[in-house]
């Protein structure tokens, strides 16, 4: 059985299930249950289907009385009550850090949550899914006749809960999606004749997704099945010299499938000058460049052509010699070196009458991947390593590299944490957001002061708004103190307010 509740429709826990977590957060010691020979283990999972450590698991009987409380372990998200007397039992689940909580069996209140009968020296397994979004509890389905022409339907199945959560759909042919098909009705091609047909159903909220996907139709009837068009997988090349009078081949190419027969043609411009692997160049072909054509054909499939690059221009004999450039004065590198920055190259000084640049930035003496353009945006990987870029200018002669000085080490970005704390009775609610450039790595500790204790929460870098609730604490005017340990590319922040706690 799996379970799910969302931050949106988050149940109000009964009186024992709070004290229990304020005993939790005090450190005060939790009832013992019985010594009995019964038991109930379970395994949790949160959004994404992976184990979730750190979760609270609440045990009651049946008739409301607390029980006992643990929570997941960190390997395999399993908790356990062991030594449980024989009788009726219910369970409460609640990730504090994610505010999403639930009664066993997917049930949002302590009075409809499934119970668990136990005899003496019975186990029960009771396992828990815990997402944020929303989980598929009846499969979808589809409905309509499989033929060319008829409009197929779907119905979305049963989700837990729905409150927004927005549903998408996307149609699959033969269990590979169907560009453009993401309405909760399709209407049957002949691209789909000899196919079978699924749509799958998709709950979003706030960017995480939850999806099922429907059972197949039968094999779609009627209509024309799609004719195989022929594919070109390496496009044809030209070999050679470009001197006027030289001979030069040209590859056709691959092609899908291999067996399809490919004829070329050689093009000076939209002109044919010749055809076949073969061609020699001519002093009509002095200043222009010639390309080949390849035009590949098989019996009942569609044919399809591919054109070589230019090749040339051709020359007359003996052209005149063109050195490649010298750099005169290296690159240089403007900006200010810092995560979330941009860094701007110039291309130095150059003799021989470059034609080109180009541009190759590099961290710590390494080519960064992609960086191949005159600005740079620095990102969390930057961070206190030196930057330097490589300017390459190119002519008819040649091309020639140099490198700037370096920028640097990159400086890690500034962050800010935004937080709202609003107080209430024994309790203080927090809504964290840190905003950075950098990669928002480390952790957020949240500490209050009130009543002569201090209660300290730990958290990971929020990535996007994270809320936060502390029960169980002392009346007065409490001080809020939360710190942003910073990491590698993102310096630390700070807040600190005081509110009311009644």
């Amino acid at each position: 059985m799996t379970l799910n509740r969302t931050l949106f429709h988050r149940p109000a826990p009964t009186l024992a299930a709070a004290l229990v977590t304020a005993s939790a957060s005090i450190g005060l010691a939790l009832p013992a249950h019985a010594a009995g020979t019964a038991s109930i283990t379970g395994t949790v999972l949160e959004t994404g289907r992976v184990i979730a450590p750190g979760i609270d698991v609440s045990l009651y009987r049946s008739s409301g009385e607390f029980v006992a409380a643990t929570v997941t372990d960190s390997q395999a998200g399993a908790y356990a009550f062991t030594g449980l007397d024989a009788g009726s039992y219910v369970l409460w689940f609640e990730n504090q850090n994610e505010a999403v909580s639930e009664w066993y069996a997917n049930q949002p209140d302590q009075a409809s949550a499934t119970p668990i009968a136990l005899a003496d020296g019975a186990t029960r397994v009771a396992d828990a899914y815990l997402t944020q979004v929303s989980e598929n509890l009846v499969a979808p389905t589809v409905s309509g006749t499989a033929a060319v022409g008829s409009t197929l339907t779907a119905t979305r199945g049963t989700w837990f809960p729905t409150t927004a959560v927005e549903f998408r759909y996307q149609w699959l042919r033969g269990g590979v999606p169907v560009d453009g098909a993401t309405l909760a009705s399709y209407t049957l091609r002949d691209a789909d004749s000899g196919s079978r047909m699924s749509v799958e159903v998709i709950a979003v909220h706030q960017g995480a997704t939850e999806s099922a996907l429907s059972a197949q139709t039968a094999v779609v009837t009627g209509g024309q099945p799609p004719v195989s068009a022929i594919t070109n997988t390496t496009p044809p090349t030209v070999t050679g010299t470009t001197s006027v009078g030289s001979v030069l081949t040209a590859s056709p190419g691959t092609w899908s499938p291999a067996d399809a027969t490919v004829t070329l043609e050689w093009l000076r411009g939209s002109t044919v000058v010749g055809t076949g692997p073969g061609y020699t160049s001519t002093s009509a072909d002095v200043g222009a460049t010639l390309r080949v054509r390849a035009s590949a054909t098989k019996s009942g499939w569609t044919g399809a052509t591919a054109t070589s690059a230019p090749f040339g221009p051709v020359v007359a004999s003996n052209p005149p010699q063109v050195s490649a450039p010298t750099s005169t004065a290296a690159p240089r590198i403007s900006g200010t070196p810092r995560v979330g920055d941009v860094l701007v190259a110039d291309t130095g000084s150059w003799s021989g009458a470059p034609t080109g640049f180009g541009y190759q930035w590099t961290r710590g003496g390494a080519p960064i991947p992609g960086a191949t353009q005159p600005r740079l945006a620095l990102t969390p990987a930057d961070a206190g390593a030196a930057i330097g870029v490589v300017v390459t200018a190119s002519n008819a002669g040649g091309a020639t590299s140099t490198t700037s000085a370096p920028a640097g080490p990159v400086s890690r970005a500034a962050s800010t944490l935004a937080v709202s704390a609003k107080g209430g009775k024994r309790r203080l609610t927090l809504t964290l957001a840190l905003t950075s450039a950098g990669a928002r790595g480390g952790l957020v500790v949240v500490k209050v002061k009130v009543g002569g204790r201090t209660v300290t929460r730990t958290l990971a870098s929020p990535d996007g708004l994270r809320s936060l609730k502390l029960r169980g604490l002392r009346p007065g005017r409490a001080k809020v103190t939360v710190r942003y340990s910073g990491d590698a590319s993102t310096v630390e922040a700070q807040w600190v307010k005081r509110v009311r706690v009644r």
